[in-house]
């Protein structure tokens, strides 16, 4: 899985944490707007997995929260988080301005 650990620091604006061990190639980023949506992105770098989870910490409810399998790379283009299978195609694009929007899902 190929991803721009700048490109990722770039879109959520913050470092990401590192989950179970060190070196364990598994990461958390998230992001909360000015709405209090909080938008987080785990990584598990060798199982090349990613879950994409959407909330509300001021309703306290999930919007989204889904599994993704196989993917090949994600990437920061524009404001917007671009995953995509190994295959090349894509599976979601999440756009972080003006609010965060699921723009492409397959």
């Amino acid at each position: 899985m190929f991803y721009d650990e700048y490109e990722l620091l770039e879109l959520f604006e913050s470092e990401p944490e590192e989950l179970y061990q060190e070196g364990a190639g598994s990461y958390m980023y998230s992001k909360i707007d000015k709405l209090g949506f909080q938008i987080l992105l785990y990584i598990s770098q060798y199982e090349n997995k990613c879950i994409v989870s959407l909330s509300s910490d001021i309703y306290n409810w999930t919007i989204f929260d889904f599994e993704l399998y196989h993917i090949e790379s994600i990437r920061n283009e524009n404001e917007c988080l671009k995953i995509r299978d190994n295959s090349g195609k894509t599976e979601v694009d999440i756009r972080f301005k003006p609010h965060f929007s699921l723009t492409h899902i397959r």
